[in-house]
């Protein structure tokens, strides 16, 4: 018998979508330069030119919405937050955008 996982099978949420279709939201409307990819275990990975990373996935301390941090090239956590499902993809990736968007304007500063 074989048996295939991947990346999103078994996993449950409370939000509207599933996270692979914020994912694919992200991608989309992603800054030149940034890199977006799903990331074990459970989070998509958004990796600014200068190699600081933005976490970004379902809460971890409710049964729905979002949450985000940042690591910058040495691993240190400077900005993090979170919002409520919003039950629209575009408007959960805007809040993403928004809530972010002075760690891009700054290149992870």
């Amino acid at each position: 018998m074989n048996i295939k996982v991947t990346d999103f099978d078994g996993v449950s949420t409370g939000n509207t979508y599933p996270i692979h279709l914020i994912q694919h939201e992200i991608a989309l409307t992603a800054p030149a330069g940034v890199k977006v990819n799903w990331q074990y275990p459970g989070y998509i990975s958004i990796v600014l030119s200068n190699g600081t990373e933005i976490a970004f996935g379902e809460s971890l301390e409710s049964d729905s919405g979002y949450s985000w941090n940042d690591f910058d090239s040495e691993g240190t956590n400077r900005h993090a937050d979170s919002f409520d499902d919003l039950k629209d993809i575009k408007a959960i990736v805007d809040k993403l955008w928004e809530q972010t968007a002075h760690i891009i304007e700054n290149k992870g500063e």
